[in-house]
């Protein structure tokens, strides 16, 4: 995710998680070399996908 502009395509919001879920998503983060909003949304979107 990257800041947020007219001409960007993202969104910004503010969840609230399970500090267990948080933790288990933080440390795949990390263990990948990503940040915590790249690993969300790459969560997101892989829900998402298999939804269609």
């Amino acid at each position: 995710m990257t800041e947020n502009n007219s001409t960007d395509d993202t969104a910004r919001t503010t969840i609230e998680v399970d500090r267990e879920v948080w933790r288990k998503v933080r440390a795949e983060a990390v263990g990948e070399g990503k940040n915590i909003s790249e690993k969300l949304e790459e969560i997101l979107r892989e829900y998402f996908e298999d939804d269609a």
